[in-house]
């Protein structure tokens, strides 16, 4: 299972596991999320003089975590709300591979 997690209030995402949906290299819904998740860190690099971005990869796991400035908190919840469609769009039409968690208890990026 793919789990998905969704911090709305800081922006952040995490996602760790694997879809299953297909053997690895051939999933087309790990495809779909890496891409969405990908596509993401990639455009924070190219703001990266608004945003300073931080991924961190362990264990099977990415997180992304972003510590906006107050003038740009709303831009980048914008930013992130729109992935976090993308992400839960595979999560409905794909309900045995990918779980989607919006807000839960803990954050990766507070520890």
């Amino acid at each position: 299972m793919l789990t998905i997690e969704y911090f709305s209030h800081l922006p952040a995402f995490s996602m760790s596991g694997h879809a299953k949906e297909a053997p690895r290299g051939a999933d087309i819904v790990c495809a779909g999320a890496s891409a969405l998740l990908y596509t993401l860190i990639k455009y924070l690099d190219k703001l990266e003089d608004e945003f300073e971005p931080e991924v961190f990869e362990y264990n099977g796991r990415i997180n992304i975590c972003l510590d906006p400035p107050t003038a740009l908190m709303h831009d980048a919840k914008l930013l992130f709300e729109a992935f976090a469609t993308g992400f839960e769009m595979l999560a409905h039409d794909f309900p045995d591979n990918v779980r989607f968690i919006k807000d839960p208890p803990f954050s990766h990026c507070e520890e």
